[in-house]
């Protein structure tokens, strides 16, 4: 059975990945949390042109910052809004999972007879300009942006949620850092930030700092758009990027707590980068692999995604990814879809059928399958553009305009009702609305429709079926280039062994389409 290959070892207070399972205190562990979001431009260049002070619009609207022109660094009522969600009733950490007991050959991929505790964590996306150099904060001392989020680590991890650092950006986008590439146009993190050290100085004076606090991890770039030729430079880095390589063993140098890493292409999207990235590592490091990695996931819903953000696909590049770590989601969300309320100024919703319950189907499914999950995301107070404290889901947004989780009564997402079904009950039940049946492309996805493994035609995701057992990834048989080169859009079985053939995946009858690689006759 895959997800029952792997055997728990002893840690003490501290986050350890064995396989595809993430350990916590002996204790096998999944993480449910909300992604927080204005961290990452709360106090960029000219944020504060219109208000009393620089800093103000972080403090009132955002998490926390100055409280006064000049004055202490303080957080506002939003984290605990936020933590509410991670404690107490609220949250179920020892919950009673009941799964869907699948038949043969699905029951391959699924372990119905254990199920991993919860562990509560947020996701803090960081502007890394903003966190080293002065000239990147509209208070004109980068120390207020460091300070700020010292005490949200503080608030959360003291009260035992773990929080993802994440490098969401390598400048803002009114970046006064000349040559600095701003906000989402840079598809991977910098090398430098204009003249000035960039991703690998941001990474090796963040992992520093909290280097002593197991429950920080590590997400080394938010989302990558690269093309596949693309890989060298994503890995490697070269003098325009900081590659995957040299920040995870930047953060290496001083820590051993999990490190986040998304594909390269495809805003995080992307099965194939991730186990070439695997095995690159391995083969540089002579059978060596990374240590303590999560593999990420990004889906999205509703606003012109293509099938390769269905729920089918996801389950596929996560299977794919969970072939040789565990798998996190550390963004998802729909636009401005839902059955509920109508949504807020300029949100349409042009994927009604798959998009109307993904965020539900979505967390439903990785109940099934064990991958941990962060929603995106709780925008401070909300007063932001266009809506100004009502909920956006064209962001898309996770609290309400009282401080709690939306109710999709703006559209988008009931984040409420998934938070009462999976993440507080006692005893959460993965449902399957449809008892196993694949759903076409363009059909109506009910809530609880659950997705099983092995799809195939219109739901695929590179061009490769899978590996026998016996292929050593060190011997030269898989190369980078096995992967790099398949496409999202056309796919089979992609997975290293020995989980990655096609029995592995719960496909043993599945005749694979003729390659000319290492398809070894499955």
């Amino acid at each position: 059975c895959l997800l029952a290959l792997f055997i728990s070892n002893t840690y003490s207070q501290s986050f350890k990945t064995v396989g595809n399972k993430i350990y916590y205190d002996d204790k096998w562990v999944t993480f449910n949390g909300i992604g927080l979001t204005c961290t990452e431009y709360m106090m960029k260049p000219e944020m504060d042109s219109l208000n009393p002070y620089p800093g103000y619009w972080a403090f009132t609207s955002c998490f926390g910052g100055p409280s006064s022109k000049g004055g202490p660094i303080e957080l506002n009522k939003e984290p605990q809004n936020v933590l509410n969600y991670l404690t107490g009733n609220n949250f179920t950490q020892s919950p009673q999972t009941k799964k869907v007991a699948f038949k043969s050959p699905f029951d391959q991929v699924v372990d119905t007879t254990e199920s991993p505790d919860h562990f509560p964590i947020v996701r803090m996306p960081m502007t890394a300009s903003c966190y080293l150099y002065d000239q990147d904060v509209d208070t004109g001392n980068h120390a207020d942006y460091v300070n700020t989020i010292d005490k949200l680590v503080e608030f959360f991890t003291s009260n035992s949620v773990a929080v993802v650092l994440d490098l969401h950006w390598n400048c803002p986008d009114d970046s006064a850092i000349s040559g600095c590439t701003g906000a989402q146009g840079a598809p991977m993190a910098l090398a430098k930030f204009g003249s000035n050290p960039g991703a690998v100085t941001f990474w090796s004076t963040i992992s520093k700092k909290y280097a002593a606090n197991p429950l920080v991890l590590y997400e080394l770039f938010n989302e990558p758009w690269l093309q596949p030729q693309d890989f060298t430079s994503y890995y490697n880095g070269d003098s325009k990027y900081a590659g995957m390589k040299q920040m995870y063993e930047a953060i290496r140098s001083n820590t051993d707590n999990p490190i986040i890493i998304g594909g390269a292409q495809s805003y995080a999207l992307d099965a194939q980068t991730l186990l070439g990235f695997w095995i690159q590592y391995g083969t540089d490091n002579n059978g060596k692999y990374p240590t303590n990695v999560i593999f990420n996931h990004h889906p999205y819903q509703g606003a012109g995604q293509g099938l390769e953000h269905s729920p089918q696909s996801v389950m596929r590049f996560a299977l794919a990814s969970k072939t040789v770590a565990p798998v996190i989601f550390t963004e998802f969300g729909q636009y401005c879809c839902g059955s509920k309320g109508k949504p807020c100024a300029g949100g349409t919703c042009t994927n009604s059928d798959t998009g109307d319950n993904f965020v539900f189907n979505i967390v439903n499914m990785c109940l099934q399958y064990d991958i941990s999950w962060i929603g995106w995301a709780w925008r401070g107070t909300n007063d932001d553009y266009p809506c100004h404290s009502t909920p956006d889901c064209n962001q898309p947004d996770m609290r309400n305009t009282d401080g709690t989780l939306v109710d999709a009564t703006y559209g988008g997402a009931d984040w409420k009702t998934v938070w009462s079904t999976f993440v507080s009950a006692s005893s959460p039940q993965v449902q399957d609305a449809v008892n196993g049946e694949t759903l076409a492309p363009k059909v109506m996805e009910p809530a609880g429709y659950l997705v099983r493994p092995c799809i195939q035609g219109d739901y695929n995701l590179g061009g490769i079926c899978g590996w026998d057992e016996d292929v050593s990834t060190t011997s030269g048989i898989i190369t980078v280039h096995n992967l790099t080169v398949q496409s999202i859009y056309d796919s089979y079985l992609p997975g290293l062994p020995p989980n990655g053939s096609c029995a592995g995946q719960g496909c043993a009858n599945i005749q694979c389409q003729t390659y000319t690689g290492p398809c070894q006759g499955q």
